[in-house]
């Protein structure tokens, strides 16, 4: 049987990163639903070394993860770190229909 939680969130974006990193830093019951097999697939699927920016040029950005611009790789190095330092709940080949 599949087990219950408070919170569940599709996809891994920025967004999802966030909110699913504030769920885990509060102690709520969360899992983090991915279509991929691994997080961010939208960045990750751009070209090797393309420079990504991940916060807002004019919004302040409040988030339990770091978004900041960065090539490709460091900037999905540091989310996939940041998620399992944070203990957040991923399911990984998990589309949402």
């Amino acid at each position: 049987m599949a087990e219950a939680v408070k919170i569940a969130i599709v996809g891994s974006g920025p967004a999802g990163l966030s909110a699913a990193a504030r769920a885990a830093a509060r102690g709520l019951s969360h899992v983090l639903l991915e279509k991929a097999d691994h997080l961010s697939d939208t960045i990750f699927k751009y070209q090797k070394g393309k420079h990504v920016m991940a916060t807002p040029a004019q919004l302040v950005l409040r988030s339990d993860m770091d978004f900041d611009a960065g090539t490709r790789e460091a900037v999905l190095g540091t989310w996939d770190a940041q998620a399992a330092e944070r203990a957040i709940r991923v399911r990984l080949n998990a589309e949402v229909k």
